[in-house]
């Protein structure tokens, strides 16, 4: 499968327009730049209807950031 086809689940993510489901999706290279101020996943809405794309603060568990042990 390749990089663009790739679509990571985010069950807890909803859309901020329509309120449905949102899957995480590659982000653009502004959206790198941008995580390095705030931290932003790039995220679309599942509804075809809806047809909302763009970025959403996500919140990093603290295990992550302080890695294992």
């Amino acid at each position: 499968m390749s990089r663009l086809a790739t679509v990571y689940s985010s069950p807890g993510c909803a859309c901020p327009r329509c309120n449905g489901p949102a899957i995480r999706v590659p982000r653009r290279v502004v959206d790198l730049l941008i995580s390095m101020f705030i931290t932003v996943s790039r995220f679309r809405c599942r509804s075809m209807d809806c047809g909302w794309e763009g970025n959403l603060r996500v919140k990093r568990h603290l295990w992550l950031m302080q890695g294992p042990g």
